[in-house]
């Protein structure tokens, strides 16, 4: 092997110090690789932690939130209006319907301005005070979405329904300072008859918080429109159509998506538009709803609420307060209500666009005020009055099923107290004897049951509770037996608001008496309670609508109908659905109430209680009628059908506070029935008839008044002459 061999310095050259070894670097040990590779995978683990919880929180906690920003930031949607179902009468003629309007509605988020939040809420208060909308009612669904409770923030809110098109054009132009605001054209609920059917027919309104939650709302926007009363209520699934939409891309701020330079204007150097007026990315048709026809007839029914009207007049006229009434025909033979009339009354295009403006306040105060008796009430179906002498022939019947009576049993009133079996205390006397005209009217006499029911004699319904009591032990008996015709329950019928009024039961008038007193007193349920009962007083409680439908079982032999407004539902022109409620059995012998109807006619015949209403009538009318005690004041009845007729309808007049014996039910309620009944069957009034309203009737009513006066001044002039004759020949023969 060969040496390189080594140059030695030369004399005078410095020694070059010999070059040292490299030194060698240590080898990892295994411990220290393992101390690496856990710390990197440590590192690895925490930041795919970070990254899982991160992706958690966008995708499950916030993932909703960001998804509805982003539709909201890339889809704007415009509702379409849908058009609500047309209401008619059962002959085609509208009721309720639809005209065009402009509804102004807010999106709460786009207004809403964390940093300002109150300015933002006086922003909301100022733009319905502009409109004239409900002020408190706006802010109650604006502080409602803001608060997440059930309205959407990101959704319309109403804020006026058919906004005058002057305050419409004020806010459009200052769209700057409304931000979210939307003028639509929409579809106004209208009711061109007016006040007509008003309780019957309803109203509508801005959907609340509260029914936002209820069961068949679900889907509802924020700016709904829905039925509040009336038929608008109970049908409102079905008359409520369903709002289309178009779908609109827009950016983060509402402008058409596009190219667009640093500044924000659009790259293609075109005009910016609304994205509105350019062709949406998809349309949805709106869907109308379906019409409702009801069972009324709009001529009998301004003939009910005119006859009801004139009644009431005829009341204060005597000086009663006559706070209000009503009025129900109906068909015996399926439930149809043909007329349904309750006063006093309101417009339900009041509640149109909300209560706005001065004048539309004050009368809503007015109308919700003691003043005004309640006009929102339908009396029809409020079971809230004595059903007094109207009762009596259930009573009656229900000594015929209890076998302590027979259409021939009779019964004697000698002008004596009358006292139940076994007592010697109290005295109970019939209408007579605390009559004015007692002295010729005098007692009952005695009577059978159709001659009682005539002559509307309280001691022979005393006599019948008091022979029920005595044969059984079961003390509900009788108030089980009213039950079976449907009093003091509900009817059915298909309007909201119905009561079901009150027979009262020994353990019912326990639960009053505590609830009145704190204590029950002992022995409180005895035969006092039923002999009250037997003549439609004491704690009973009842409704015009139910006295109809017990009636109606009376007439066609025993069927207690479901009485109804609803008659058929149609679609695009055909009738999809057909309503007819169930009807059930009474369970009384065909023959019991044959006395009934006897003696009902009785009562509109020569001697009977109601002759004067009735005596000139073309109609044969069965009818009954009734007095009720509330207090110091009186409730005035009268129910009755035509007999001579085909198609027979019955129908109930209610009058509160009326008068009583010849101010009573002959001159409120009677008259009412007799003229509802006369124009559904097409008689003309009498002019015999003391209280006819019809023009020609009441003028050939004075007519014959001044032939009356003729004839009596002839008859005076002659008598005034044959006296004369008569002292000129006396003198000539003295």
């Amino acid at each position: 092997m060969l040496r390189t061999p080594v140059k030695k310095p030369e004399r005078g050259e410095p020694e070059r110090p010999l070059p040292k070894k490299r030194e060698t670097t240590p080898a990892i040990t295994k411990g220290s690789m393992q101390i690496r590779v856990v710390t990197f995978a440590i590192l690895v683990a925490v930041l795919f932690a970070l990254l899982a919880g991160r992706l958690w929180q966008l995708q499950v906690l916030t993932g909703e939130d960001y998804t509805e920003t982003a539709q909201q930031t890339h889809t704007r949607e415009i509702k379409i209006p849908a058009q609500r179902g047309v209401v008619y009468d059962r002959n085609g003629e509208v009721l309720a319907n639809n005209v065009p309007g402009l509804n102004v509605t807010i999106v709460p988020d786009e207004v809403y301005d964390p940093e300002h939040p109150v300015q933002s809420r006086d922003k909301v208060a100022r733009l319905a005070k502009i409109l004239g909308a409900d002020e408190k009612a706006v802010l109650g669904r604006y502080d409602a979405a803001l608060s997440a409770n059930t309205y959407n923030p990101y959704e319309p809110i109403l804020v006026m329904e058919n906004a005058g098109r002057e305050a419409v054009t004020y806010v459009s132009e200052r769209t700057e300072e409304f931000p979210g605001l939307a003028v639509n054209d929409d579809w106004v609920r209208s009711y061109p008859e007016g006040k007509v059917a008003a309780h019957v027919l309803g109203y509508t309104g801005a959907i609340t918080l509260a029914e936002l939650k209820m069961k068949g709302y679900e889907g509802l926007s924020n700016d709904a429109i829905v039925g509040k009363s009336g038929v608008e209520l109970t049908y409102e699934n079905v008359l409520r159509g369903k709002a289309g939409s178009k779908e609109y891309t827009v950016d983060a701020l509402g402008r058409v998506v596009t190219l667009r330079r640093a500044d924000g204007t659009r790259a293609d150097g075109a005009r910016e538009v609304s994205p509105m007026l350019e062709a949406p990315e998809s349309i949805t048709d709106p869907k109308p709803g379906k019409n409702l026809t009801l069972t009324l007839d709009l001529n009998l029914q301004k003939t009910a609420e005119r006859e009801l009207r004139l009644a009431l007049e005829r009341a204060k006229d005597e000086g009663y307060e006559a706070s209000g009434g009503a009025v129900v025909a109906m068909d015996p033979s399926n439930g149809e209500i043909l007329a349904m009339a309750s006063q006093p009354e309101f417009d339900p295009q009041l509640f149109v666009g909300g209560i706005s403006g001065k004048d539309e306040v004050k009368t809503f105060d007015y109308l919700n005020s003691k003043k005004a008796q309640y006009p929102f009430s339908n009396r029809a179906i409020t079971a809230g009055q004595p059903a007094a002498s109207a009762f009596k022939p259930f009573t009656g019947m229900a000594g015929l099923a209890a076998g302590v009576i027979t259409p021939v049993t009779t019964v004697t009133d000698n002008g004596d107290c009358w006292r139940p079996a076994g007592s010697s205390w109290g005295c109970w006397q019939s209408w007579r004897e605390n009559s004015p005209n007692y002295e010729w009217l005098g007692p009952h006499g005695t009577q059978n049951f159709s001659e009682a029911i005539k002559d509307s004699n309280d001691k022979f319904f005393y006599q019948v509770a008091d022979w029920i009591w005595n044969q059984t032990s079961d003390v509900n008996w009788l108030p089980k037996f009213y039950e079976r015709f449907g009093f003091g329950q509900m009817t059915g019928t298909d309007l909201p608001g119905e009561t079901a009024g009150r027979v009262p039961t020994k353990a019912g008038e326990a639960q009053l008496m505590k609830a009145l007193q704190g204590y029950v007193e002992q022995g409180h349920w005895t035969v006092g309670d039923w002999v009250n009962l037997s003549i439609g007083q004491g704690d009973l409680l009842t409704s015009p609508v139910q006295l109809a439908r017990a009636y109606s079982a009376i007439e066609n032999g025993g069927a207690l109908v479901t009485p109804h407004v609803g008659k058929e539902v149609s679609y695009q022109g055909k009738v999809e659905e057909e309503i007819s409620p169930g009807t059930e059995k009474v369970g009384i012998p065909p023959e019991d109430y044959e006395p009934v109807v006897r003696g009902m006619r009785g009562v509109t015949e020569r001697k009977g209680t109601a002759y004067s209403v009735f005596r000139d009538s073309k109609l044969d009318v069965a009818g009954k009628s009734g007095t009720g005690e509330t207090g110091d004041d009186y409730v005035n009845w009268f129910v009755g059908w035509a007999t001579n007729v085909d198609h027979p309808i019955v129908v109930v007049a209610m009058v509160e506070n009326g008068g009583v014996f010849e101010t009573g039910s002959e001159m409120t309620s009677g008259p009412v029935v007799r003229h509802v009944l006369e124009d559904y069957h097409g008689v003309k009034q009498s002019p015999g008839d003391h209280y006819a309203t019809d023009p020609d009737a009441i003028e050939a009513r004075k007519h014959r008044a001044s032939e009356d006066r003729r004839a009596e001044n002839r008859r005076n002039r002659a008598d005034r002459e044959e006296r004369a004759a008569g002292r000129r020949d006396r003198a000539g023969t003295r």
